[in-house]
């Protein structure tokens, strides 16, 4: 089943997607987060015991409301695998922010807002809840994208939901082999053992250090040289596989720290210099043309558009 809407008159500038919403998940309002036309599209199968979904759109929020909660029956975990732009969720509380490859988690029978502050993709897996290991939605924590077994996970749970999508005849079939991957989700964060270090193992280890230590204002193919114990000229040879440079790696980790920073309540009266610096930058002009240039907003634009009531 497919939906897609498109903002037809001023006063409805969100057209039919919330009917779209109440149609393929459950109710939620939307509301803008910007001043441009909006435009989304859901595709979805049924995976017995759960339904896939592909979420495309531009920048919004959606909540789901205590009057929503009391007039269904709804009983369902939303597992979203984020693909695409940066996306926020919060419920109890309890914030998940979700780079690509990383999976967010909402009970529908408690009120949430999802948040993407630009144009995103994600796969949605709706899961009965009795399915879900005892307390999975209790203040997950499940950035996948962190470690190689979990951006393996990633890559797994897209792959089936890219086949169910687009064969529902072998739907059937991998709905079981979802949720059990999804259980498996949170053990997939810690370090793994590497066992043969070979080119593309050694890549992800450097891609891996990146992200731990983006924050190292001397990071560059020099140190990942040094560390690996390698040649530099070797370093800039392994990043050639992933189309980008090793300071363009460097730039895209220390800016994702930034956006989930400039989120976080507990950085909420640090000035945005001050989480650029920590984050390794040391030209914040620089810091924010490469923010603009990610998330189609500068980095005090963002702050606000993101975290409403926000002064900074």
């Amino acid at each position: 089943m497919e939906w897609s809407a498109k903002p037809f008159r001023a006063d409805q500038p969100f057209g039919s997607w919330a009917d779209d919403l109440a149609a393929a998940f459950v109710r939620l309002e939307p509301r803008r987060m910007a001043d441009r036309p909006f435009e989304g599209s859901i595709a979805r199968t049924d995976a017995a015991p759960i339904q896939i979904s592909l979420v495309r759109a531009t920048s919004h929020r959606v909540l789901r409301l205590r009057s929503h909660i009391a007039g269904g029956a709804d009983d369902l975990c939303f597992v979203n695998l984020q693909i695409g732009g940066l996306g926020r969720t919060t419920q109890r509380g309890h914030e998940q922010v979700c780079a690509v490859g990383d999976l967010a988690v909402v009970d529908t029978t408690e009120p949430f807002e999802i948040a993407n502050g630009r144009d995103f993709s994600l796969y949605c897996f709706a899961v009965p809840r009795r399915l879900l290991p005892n307390n999975f939605c209790d203040r997950p924590r499940l950035a996948l994208s962190r470690t190689e077994a979990g951006r393996a996970l990633s890559r797994t749970l897209a792959s089936y939901a890219e086949l169910c999508l687009a064969a529902p005849a072998l739907a059937a079939s991998g709905g079981a082999h979802v949720v059990e991957l999804i259980a498996h989700a949170p053990a997939m964060l810690g370090e793994q053992p590497v066992v043969r270090v070979h080119a593309p193992v050694l890549l992800s280890m450097m891609l891996d250090h990146i992200a731990r230590h983006s924050d190292d204002p001397d990071l560059d193919a020099e140190a990942l040289a040094a560390r690996f114990r390698c040649s530099e000229r070797y370093v800039h040879r392994l990043f050639v596989a992933t189309g980008r440079s090793v300071g363009e790696h460097v730039n895209d980790a220390r800016i994702l720290v930034c956006a989930r920073n400039l989120l976080d309540p507990r950085h909420g009266r640090k000035t945005i210099a001050e989480i650029a610096f920590e984050a390794g930058f040391s030209d914040i002009s620089h810091f924010n043309r490469l923010f603009k240039r990610g998330h189609g907003l500068t980095p005090r634009e963002f702050r606000r558009t993101m975290t409403p009531g926000s002064q900074s």
